[in-house]
């Protein structure tokens, strides 16, 4: 049920819109992992159990967290440039291995964070149709076109952004 109400979710939202949450859940995601020193950053910290954040990734620094949305990014970028110009998805994006951080995630991070999202709109931008016939299988949600993929990375941006506000508020109390 909840994959065909987020299907749903996607294929009714317009293209402005989903661009508007990336960029919205972009400076929000950067203005909190900005507060934080480069030691705070780095340290990892154990958020609560939340909808949509994986048990592996619940120990995670809010470097760790920018590099494994830097890694998703880069996969859904290519799976919507793919789908877009109606070509099948040849390589699994998303075996759970391929998309964990490293053990010792640094700053730099948020740099790679900011150009994994400029790169997306960058490929994203020129594309005319992303309401494609051709579709790729979210592990979770089920098939996708591209516009449906370039929502999921607005999707994917808020889950994430709300587990560095968790850390954030964490690291504050200590």
């Amino acid at each position: 049920m909840l994959a065909l109400l987020i299907r749903s979710k996607f294929r009714f939202t317009s293209r402005q819109s989903a661009d508007a949450a990336i960029r919205n859940e972009t400076a929000r995601t950067l203005e909190l992992a900005q507060k934080l020193t480069a030691s705070l950053a780095e340290k990892p910290v154990r958020v609560p159990k939340m909808v949509g954040v994986d048990e592996d990734m619940r120990d995670l620094s809010v470097c760790q967290t920018l590099e494994h949305n830097v890694i998703v990014n880069q996969s859904i970028t290519a799976i919507v440039q793919t789908l877009a110009e109606e070509e099948p998805v040849i390589t699994d994006f998303y075996p759970q291995t391929d998309v964990m951080p490293s053990e010792k995630a640094e700053i730099k991070q948020l740099d790679a964070f900011e150009q994994s999202v400029a790169k997306h709109f960058e490929a994203v931008d020129p594309l005319k149709n992303l309401a494609s016939q051709a579709t790729y299988r979210h592990p979770i949600f089920g098939n996708f076109n591209a516009h449906q993929w370039h929502c999921m990375f607005g999707f994917q941006l808020m889950l994430h952004r709300k587990q560095i506000a968790k850390a954030v508020k964490l690291l504050d109390a200590n």
